[in-house]
């Protein structure tokens, strides 16, 4: 009989978790997904930085993914962008959209997929409470890092209007999408686990 949790045994399983071929496959689909969301941006009222479900994808990627798997995705995402490929909003690519006012937001994800990620790879996603949590302290790491770089740009109070206000509501509903998504999932591979 093994004295090792189901939860325990079921993180020390996943694939995702170390750097291999599955790993990788799973964070370019999550790439691409993350990519294909930026075409869909939606224009909100007082700022240039169109919102998407990105943050979103981002978030689901390292809760899903795990660390390794989320930290990669959004690494292929934003190298792929740099080097010319338009996956960024509204099918922008190069150098100069990271060195732009949206530049700030597109470093956070990597903060952000990494926080989820970290999470998710400690079974800390499995309860409502530290899902919700790590969720929109991952939206906080976006938009920190988004408007601090924005602000060397514009001064703080601009990058707080333009930059971080607009995006609040949309943050927590996003965080609240992902706690859900990883909640159910992690139940749902709990309970799978454990009839195998």
């Amino acid at each position: 009989m093994s004295s090792t949790s189901p939860r325990v045994e079921a993180r020390a399983r996943r694939p995702e978790t170390a750097f291999g071929p599955g790993a990788l496959l799973t964070a370019v689909a999550w790439a691409a997904a993350i990519a294909i969301a930026a075409r869909f941006p939606v224009a909100l009222p007082g700022t240039d930085i169109p919102q998407t479900a990105q943050t979103l994808l981002v978030l689901l990627a390292g809760g899903l993914g795990g660390l390794t798997v989320g930290t990669l995705a959004v690494g292929i995402y934003v190298c792929a962008g740099a080097l010319g490929v338009p996956v960024f909003a509204d099918g922008a690519s190069g150098l100069s959209v990271l060195l732009g006012p949206s530049g700030g937001y597109l470093i956070g994800f990597w903060f952000a997929a990494g926080l989820t990620g970290y999470a998710a790879d400690r079974g800390l996603l499995h309860r409502w409470a530290p899902a919700v949590l790590t969720m929109l302290l991952a939206h906080v790491a976006i938009l920190a890092v988004g408007s601090i770089l924005l602000a060397a740009r514009v001064g703080f109070v601009a990058a707080w209007f333009n930059g971080v206000a607009p995006f609040i509501v949309g943050g927590v509903v996003k965080s609240l999408i992902a706690a859900f998504c990883v909640v159910i999932v992690a139940r749902l591979s709990g309970k799978r686990n454990e009839t195998t």
